[in-house]
């Protein structure tokens, strides 16, 4: 992704609106860890603005042409936070089988997995672009986590909604996977020079 002028001014939308992101997720867990109804609810829509602003925060940059070097740093960092504290939140909840608890835990491990290639391949200045794979992995598992806030705040227990959390917890933990595969083979070729 090409930086331009405006890498030197922090304050662009798209990065305002990631700093908001890092702000909200310890407003959700707050707030979701209180055990009171309404406020459970109220971090399950702040848990959907955050969501939809890693959507719109990247859009925003390039239609804006407010691409920065500090957004392409805080992005990423953000959007993992999320996703690996959001789906650490449930670990306790009985509704989950132990296929989804193993899942989370293979989620979390590729997440801090990549965060920490990426700074590997920051010290040889390769970037590894964004394939439609790792998009169609993170709406995965931002669905995952709307119907885990789902399953956790319904009021009697319905065995279809937990089912189908399971199941797209389990999707979300083969595609994470996968991507992570080749994350790691695009990384090694681009190291040896391969491309």
């Amino acid at each position: 992704m090409k930086v331009d002028n405006h890498m030197n001014n922090i304050y662009t939308i798209p990065n305002l609106i990631t700093m908001s992101r890092l702000v909200a997720i310890p407003l959700i867990i707050g707030l979701y860890s209180s055990d009171i109804y309404i406020l459970r609810l109220l971090s399950f829509f702040i848990f959907l603005y955050a969501s939809l602003s890693d959507f719109i925060d990247g859009y925003l940059a390039r239609k804006l042409n407010q691409t920065s070097l500090l957004g392409k740093i805080l992005d990423p960092i953000a959007d993992k936070l999320l996703v690996i504290l959001m789906f650490m939140l449930f670990l306790n909840s009985s509704f989950l089988n132990v296929t989804s608890l193993i899942c989370i835990y293979i989620i979390a491990a590729r997440e801090i997995i990549i965060m920490t290639l990426r700074e590997v391949m920051a010290n040889y200045s390769i970037s590894i672009d964004v394939t439609g794979l790792s998009k169609i992995k993170t709406s995965i598992q931002f669905i995952s986590l709307i119907f885990l806030f789902v399953a956790s705040l319904q009021q009697t227990e319905n065995s279809i909604i937990t089912q189908v959390t399971n199941w797209l917890i389990l999707l979300s933990a083969i595609v994470t996977v996968i991507t992570l595969v080749l994350y790691i083979q695009s990384s090694v070729k681009k190291i040896k020079g391969g491309s």
